[in-house]
């Protein structure tokens, strides 16, 4: 009798065991199952991600991320200078139109091309992105596809607003082509810029400089022609919800820079004198433009507004036709 109960005992307890294993085979198959599960969406959203280069010694923006031939070239603070950014518009580009990478960034750069160019903006922001969270949406979005570029690196498409993405952790680009194969701007930023930036909380340089600035002065009815080698414009915070915008213009030599002072201060009498020299938002435009005479450093030719709004910096970007 008693062997019968150990041997009850035994067939007993090895069916706890065998439950218990199996329990424990069941469970780690399903952990096996979740891991692939993860594993394959893992892959499924892997894009290639932009890596950040080598950090400037200087702490300056690293240009040659953007692409060359644009007509102009921006860099902004983000933060500060969002509503700025929501309201400008350059050739069609806002910051609205990139509102959720606005969010996540510290700083942008863009390039923005002339209308009929290839190419019309690209954008490289710089913050902290969910760079695996959003490549995990856009696997199950329709709209996006992951295409490969004709480097090797593989990229996020909207064929619906023609839109190429790549988001890393630590950087972002976006534009309407190929992320990756856009060339790289060859040569830095002008020189003074650098210098320039560091007070603004939004800048930028155009790329043909004296064929925009005398468009634009020409349409003001200023008989005036600058003969510009390089020309910034920047955003300075003046007060709250207040700034002034800056224009810098690198002439030739000191001895030119020099000569147009003299020019500006008479085309600002001209002005005053000679009513209907411009109409309507060229007026007021040319009204915040010679509100204060220029300042001449060396070869360059610095020009001031008064505080203004951010609707009044839209108006005044509106006035350079791209």
């Amino acid at each position: 009798m008693k062997r019968c109960n150990i041997t009850s005992d035994i067939f007993t307890t090895n069916r706890h065991e065998l439950t218990r294993t199996m329990r424990q085979r069941k469970s780690f198959c399903c952990w096996c199952g979740l891991w692939l599960i993860l594993v394959f969406l893992l892959f499924a959203s892997c894009a290639t991600s932009p890596r950040p280069g080598p950090e400037q010694a200087d702490g300056s923006p690293d240009f040659s991320l953007l692409p060359p031939d644009a007509a102009v070239y921006l860099w902004a603070d983000v933060k500060q200078a969002r509503p700025i950014l929501n309201v400008i518009s350059l050739n069609g580009l806002s910051g609205r139109d990139a509102g959720r990478v606005m969010d996540l960034s510290d700083t942008a750069m863009a390039a923005v091309y002339h209308e009929g160019a290839s190419r019309r903006f690209f954008l490289v922001g710089r913050g902290k992105y969910p760079s695996l969270g959003a490549g995990m949406a856009m696997s199950f979005n329709r709209g996006w596809k992951k295409v490969k570029s004709e480097t090797g690196h593989r990229y996020w498409y909207s064929k619906s607003n023609n839109l190429g993405a790549a988001l890393g952790p630590r950087l972002a680009f976006a534009t309407d082509g190929d992320p990756f194969n856009a060339g790289s701007l060859a040569k830095p930023a002008p020189p003074g810029f650098e210098e320039f930036r560091r007070t603004c909380v939004l800048s930028l340089w155009l790329g043909e400089p004296g064929l925009t600035l005398n468009n634009f002065i020409g349409n003001l009815g200023v008989p005036l022609q600058i003969p510009a080698e390089d020309l910034f414009i920047g955003v300075v915070p003046a007060q709250a919800n207040r700034w002034v915008i800056v224009f810098r213009i690198r002439t030739p030599s000191e001895s030119q820079a020099r000569s147009l002072v003299s020019l500006f201060s008479m085309a600002r009498l001209l002005l005053q004198r000679v009513d209907g020299a411009a109409t309507g938002a060229y007026q007021e435009v040319a009204a915040l433009l010679f509100a204060n005479p220029p300042e001449q450093e060396n070869e360059f030719l610095t020009i001031r507004t008064g505080p203004v709004d951010e609707l009044r910096i839209a108006l005044l970007f509106s006035m350079f036709s791209l």
